[in-house]
């Protein structure tokens, strides 16, 4: 490989250490309790996809995906465009899925919870903020959950090749990343819109909550969770971001608000780089630099070192989601 190509591996050995990470989390962490795997889902596929395609392109003999591996995963990478719907359909497919919660919720009800009232939605907290919630995950995943008693096998048989390909990559001859778990990650099952967090309780509110949870998940419980400076709390921040530049003019738009989020950021070039590991077509030898996080991808797209960078990235998504709470948490 040359230097370029090495540079864009070790970008995705990080990815799989991410992965790894969360395996470990889930085996050995005491002080968690939340759905921060399945908020992952859209970067688990982002992870699988790009480097199976990646390892295709320059010639490496990597685990390849089956025919269904290969739709499902190219399905589930697609996750992490939601904000690229119009605001129209995304609310449809939210309270679709909000509604087929409620729905399934309902009809399992036990006597207790016919008379004191049930849950449809759980949500995650970190750090005493919200940053997930189930109908988010179920958003995510290509595949029906809710009362598919097979879809947990299933799942599990098929992210068996993300193993295969992380174990490839080497990821587990590398230090686990060191995460704090006296850090207390923990869940709270609410009724929408009878019982919830939400000053504004309706569609619009939720919809609002889930912009925020999606922001959260990164700014919150992944800069927090892990303790070392990964590449992951830059790269999933940013591709929130550059959704969401768009989205949010088109919410306005339908809404007649005046959520504010500055686009100085804005690069397609630089997000197609981060997002397909595809650093051959966006940076030359003379311009990497080893030591930096991204390989000094943030000092080509924006003439900034990565830590100036990120936070200006997390100030500019902090401004929003403090505007998003002023409106709909009470």
């Amino acid at each position: 490989m040359n230097k370029v190509q090495q540079a864009a591996f070790d970008l995705i050995r990080e990815d799989a250490r991410f992965l790894y990470a969360l395996t470990d989390i889930m085996r050995n962490a005491k002080n968690i309790d939340s759905n921060y795997i399945c908020m992952s889902l859209p970067y688990i596929g982002l992870f699988a996809d790009g480097a199976e395609q990646w390892c295709k392109k320059i010639g490496l003999n990597a685990p390849a995906f089956n025919p269904t591996e290969k739709i499902y995963y190219a399905q589930l990478r697609q996750s992490h465009k939601l904000f690229e719907k119009s605001y129209v359909e995304y609310r449809e497919v939210l309270l679709g899925k909000l509604t087929e919660s409620d729905d399934y919720f309902y009809s399992i009800r036990r006597l207790r919870e016919k008379i004191l009232g049930y849950y449809n939605v759980g949500t995650d907290l970190c750090c005493g903020e919200y940053c997930g919630n189930t109908v988010l995950c179920s958003m995510y995943i290509p595949i029906k959950t809710l009362g598919n008693d097979g879809a947990g096998p299933w799942i599990k048989s098929i992210s068996i090749i993300v193993g295969k390909l992380a174990a490839y990559l080497g990821c587990a001859d590398l230090p686990v990343y060191k995460y704090n778990d006296s850090l207390t990650v923990s869940y709270k099952d609410y009724h929408l819109y009878k019982k919830s967090p939400l000053k504004m309780n309706n569609g619009t509110g939720f919809l609002l909550f889930s912009i925020l949870c999606s922001i959260n998940y990164v700014i919150e419980f992944i800069e927090n969770y892990f303790i070392e400076e990964i590449p992951q709390k830059f790269k999933y921040a940013y591709l929130q971001y550059y959704y969401l530049c768009d989205f949010l003019n088109d919410l306005n738009s339908n809404l007649g608000t005046k959520y504010r989020l500055d686009d100085c950021l804005y690069n397609r070039q630089f997000r197609n780089c981060i997002a397909h590991y595809g650093l051959g077509q966006y940076i030359d030898e003379s311009e990497l630099d080893e030591a930096d996080v991204l390989k000094g991808l943030t000092m080509k797209a924006f003439k900034k070192d990565y830590i100036t960078t990120k936070k200006e990235l997390y100030s500019i998504l902090k401004s929003l989601v403090e505007q998003i709470k002023a409106d709909i948490l009470g």
